[in-house]
């Protein structure tokens, strides 16, 4: 198949592994198991790399209570998540971070698994060529899986300790950090060799959900384009090179394709999010069935919980279907009517008063069903998150559907390489790809080209507006402001919503939350538990 899903790859005995004081691994289970009886056979062996997947975060959850990252960015507000709020306040500090993944500790017993696997795979019994097979794409595996806990670390608190091996507590464990140049550059090598041991895909009877060659690719196009974005580095021009190689790479695989199963387009855009099998994913994280995702983002008109809703900043940043913003000369825009002729991507992605949806119309005036501020369910905005649930879904009767957490696809590869490009180049028009992939994406949701003749400023405004939109809601924004260090601009002063009146004749715009931006908060603080415990640990500025 030409996708890749993340499972939940649960151990099909029961059995689950974690740090204890007495030994490497603890079972939590009626009968212990050695580290010794783990890689004696494949299968134990295999089991255990299973297990190390359920380790991937779900970007659903990273503040919890299906709260994501989306809420503290510019994108949304939480409605009720008080762990929320104080970090949009600028309320935490490295001995109170309200985030709950990733956690430092966490990350590293997950690392931990994966250096156990690498110091002991070739130890493990192999009969004939299909097990030793067997054998290095398991090590491939576990080459992914440390690299994907390391960047989510990198993304987050910058640099981290460098552990190669499974580290053994009578060893001097007062390590400093490494630079952020030798992540990267760990992080390359690793994923480098982990692309040479994994296939291009799985088929689903064979592997289903496991790391491949694209997982590997399109992390290490991201780990690329961070590593040269102005926060991690200078204008340096081979380093933009390098992160548009990285993307082109996936591009060229063919494995991938953009999602055009429907003519409408914003259903076209919607389904990305709902069709679990469609080809653009590269990697997914699949939770399970339910309604987990519907009775956290539904209005609570439909006994929704509505945790995160978007902003007015994020509602006035889609262009109307002319292709201009709302406030440049000449657009189709009407303020008497702000939800007529805008990207059909607005109507996949955002839920607003007087949008027809479960066979009624959203009331978000100060009085209605859904309005703003009337529970502790209610919007804080004037709007609701759409994008990721399925409105056919019955909370009360019925059944569920399969949720999952979109980690890479197809159309962030393209963007990746426009940006990456664009930087890399004197001007746009010494690479048409750049307007290329851009067009591509626009034209799958129903928008006009770009105009022609963009110089290399014009482009990249356009490119970074570009991932706000199509990429909105997927966990990009939080670090997209970071990287360009315009945190300043988008995360300080009040997010705005809007209120209507309960006849709908008029509306005003609100101030929501006041938000706190410093400098030093580019990077997370390192717990202060962390730091503590290895006096070369050097905290981030600031902190």
């Amino acid at each position: 198949m030409k996708h890749t899903y993340l499972l939940y790859l649960m151990m099909g005995s029961g059995i689950f592994f974690s740090s204890c004081k007495k030994g490497f691994l603890d079972i939590a289970t009626n009968e212990n198991i050695s580290k010794e009886q783990v890689f004696s056979s494949l299968d134990f062996t295999e089991r255990f790399v299973n297990n190390i997947y359920t380790g991937i975060p779900n970007g659903f959850d990273r503040v919890g209570e299906f709260v994501s990252l989306n809420a503290l960015s510019d994108e949304g507000e939480p409605t009720f998540k008080q762990q929320a709020k104080e970090f949009n306040g600028g309320g935490y500090n490295a001995s109170y971070f309200p985030v709950s993944s990733p956690s430092w500790a966490n990350t590293y017993k997950n690392i931990r698994k994966t250096n156990l696997l690498l110091a002991n795979i070739g130890g493990v019994p192999a009969n004939g060529e299909a097990d030793e097979q067997l054998k290095q794409r398991l090590r491939g595996e576990a080459l992914f899986l440390r690299s994907f806990f390391y960047f989510d670390l990198l993304k987050f608190f910058g640099p981290f300790i460098i552990s190669d091996r499974p580290l053994d507590v009578n060893e001097n464990l007062q390590l400093p950090r490494n630079s952020y140049d030798e992540c990267v550059a760990f992080l390359e090598k690793s994923l480098d060799e982990a692309i040479k041991l994994l296939p291009v895909t799985f088929d689903a009877g064979t592997g289903y959900g496991r790391a491949t060659k694209g997982m590997c690719m399109a992390l290490k196009s991201r780990l690329l384009l961070y590593a040269a974005s102005p926060l991690n580095s200078a204008d340096n021009a081979a380093r933009w090179q390098k992160a548009a190689a990285a993307a082109k790479a996936v591009i060229d695989l063919n494995a991938y394709a953009l999602y055009t199963k429907n003519t409408d387009k914003v259903i076209n855009y919607q389904q990305i999010f709902q069709d679990y099998g469609n080809p653009e994913l590269i990697m997914s994280l699949n939770f399970g069935a339910g309604k987990s995702l519907e009775q956290a983002f539904f209005p609570p008109g439909n006994s929704g919980w509505g945790n995160t809703v978007p902003t007015q900043e994020m509602a006035d940043a889609y262009e109307t279907s002319d292709g201009l913003l709302i406030t440049d000369p000449g657009s189709v825009y009407n303020a008497a009517r702000p939800y007529e002729n805008r990207d059909p991507r607005f109507y996949a992605s955002v839920l607003y008063h007087g949008q027809p949806f479960k066979g009624r119309k959203l009331d978000c005036s100060t009085t209605g069903i859904d309005g703003i501020r009337t529970s502790n369910n209610a919007t804080t905005t004037g709007y609701y998150l759409r994008k990721y649930i399925n409105e056919n879904i019955n909370l009360n009767t019925g059944a569920g559907r399969t949720m999952y957490w979109v980690w890479f696809r197809l159309a962030e590869m393209y963007l990746n390489y426009a940006e990456a490009a664009n930087e890399a180049a004197a001007n746009p028009s010494q690479d048409p790809l750049i307007y290329t992939y851009i067009n591509l994406i626009r034209a799958r949701s129903g928008m006009p080209a770009l105009p022609a003749g963009l110089d290399k400023a014009a482009m990249r405004k356009r490119i970074r507006h570009e991932r706000q939109i199509e990429l909105a809601f997927e966990e990009h924004r939080f670090f997209d402001i970071r990287r360009w260090k315009t945190g300043e601009t988008h995360l300080n002063g009040y997010t705005h919503g809007i209120e209507w009146t309960p006849d709908g004749s008029s509306y005003k715009i609100v101030e929501v939350f006041s938000r706190i931006f410093q400098q030093k908060m580019y990077y997370m603080p390192i717990p202060q538990s962390e730091v503590d415990k290895d006096k070369q640990l050097q905290q981030n500025n600031g902190w």
